[in-house]
Order: C-alpha cells, then sequence, then structure tokens
C-alpha cells in the first residue's frame, strides 16, 4: 500500500470511546418479541387448506378416455336421451 493511504487510514480509523448514552441504551435494550408460537399453526392451517383445495380440484377433473366408435344402439338410445 502507498504510504500516504497507509497513514490517512491509520488517522481516520483510529478507536474512539463510545458515548455513555449508547452504553446505557444498549443494557436498557429489550429484545424484539417473537411470535413463532402463532406462525407455525397459521402456516399449518394455509397448507391444510391450499392442500385441500387442490386436491378437490383434481379430483373433480376427469381422467382422459380413449374415442369409442360411434355407433348407436337401440338400448343405449332409451337410456341417453335428454327430454
Amino acid at each position: 500500500m502507498s504510504e500516504w493511504l497507509d497513514l490517512e487510514l491509520s488517522h481516520r480509523l483510529t478507536p474512539v470511546e463510545a458515548p455513555d448514552e449508547l452504553w446505557n441504551r444498549v443494557c436498557a435494550a429489550r429484545p424484539k418479541p417473537t411470535t413463532p408460537h402463532v406462525a407455525l399453526p397459521i402456516a399449518a392451517v394455509v397448507t391444510l387448506i391450499l392442500a385441500g383445495a387442490l386436491y378437490f380440484i383434481a379430483r373433480g377433473q376427469s381422467a382422459p378416455t380413449p374415442y369409442r366408435s360411434a355407433t348407436v344402439h337401440s338400448e343405449c338410445v332409451l337410456c341417453h336421451t335428454t327430454i
């Protein structure tokens, strides 16, 4: 490193003493309240709702069937007619 940069960094980066107010604030700080006991059940319920919805959506869809010949029998016409 150049001498100028080394001197500049050593001058600018010298240790300083922190103000007493800062230490008082650090000691008086309270940890942020965390609520994992609430978040976990909510995430589980949302996951179950989405899984159930996807299951019922997939269940309602019919599987593709192969095409059959379009011959009409007289017995089929008796049952499968629209009124």
